[in-house]
């Protein structure tokens, strides 16, 4: 391997450190408000890291924001591959954003974060390359079920805020489960499952015709 090789495949390990840290510390901490010395202590690098990679601590956390969604999305290409009835592509489609916010309880908190006092060029990033893909990607499985009977007439617009709503719910809300019901402090796999299911099955309830 050339020098500038391994020089590249360091690059690529710290930065990947740094994100990695930065969204382990956000799901333990429950909070997108982290510091980015605790953040570099994680990655185990210098602080001076985050800015020579990613600009600024907003930088890296965008560029967080873009993984994370970008995986979403290519999930979402992969799905449109499939040979299957609207109504089975949509319960995939609906489990796949409830294991996102169980992977990744942050996610609507960053967005909202990354928007605040943000300029027009990231709002307008986020909006059309990371958010748009998915509402439309879901629009578009209504409108195919729609056409041929088996889902009735809904607003697609409407359905993806409940969608949204379902799936962050429960991963977001961590003192409510602590404190409402059993002082249990975050959801464990088997909870997941149990509320994936569900979740997925009474959406689908208000699709099916």
């Amino acid at each position: 391997m050339s020098i500038e090789a391994g020089k590249r495949v360091e690059k690529g390990a710290i930065r990947d450190a740094l994100l990695d840290a930065a969204s382990a510390l956000m799901r333990e901490q429950d909070t997108v408000e982290i510091g980015i010395l605790d953040i570099a202590a994680r990655a185990s690098v210098n602080h001076g890291m985050i800015r020579y990679y990613f600009g600024s601590k907003e930088g890296m956390l965008l560029a967080l924001l873009d993984r994370d969604v970008m995986h979403a999305i290519h999930q979402l290409e992969a799905l449109f591959q499939l040979d299957v009835t609207p109504t089975e592509r949509m319960r995939i489609h609906l489990s796949g954003i409830v294991d996102t916010y169980y992977r990744i309880p942050y996610l609507n908190r960053l967005i909202q974060a990354m928007v605040r006092d943000a300029t027009p060029e990231r709002v307008h990033h986020i909006a059309e390359e990371l958010l748009k893909p998915i509402a439309g990607a879901q629009q578009r499985i209504i409108e195919e079920g729609i056409a041929k009977g088996e889902f009735r007439a809904v607003d697609p617009k409407l359905f993806y805020f409940n969608t949204i709503g379902s799936a962050d719910g429960l991963y977001s809300n961590r003192f409510t489960l602590s404190a409402v019901f059993g002082g249990i402090p975050e959801a464990n796999e088997a909870l997941h499952e149990r509320y994936r299911a569900q979740t997925v099955e009474t959406l689908l309830a208000g699709l099916l015709r």
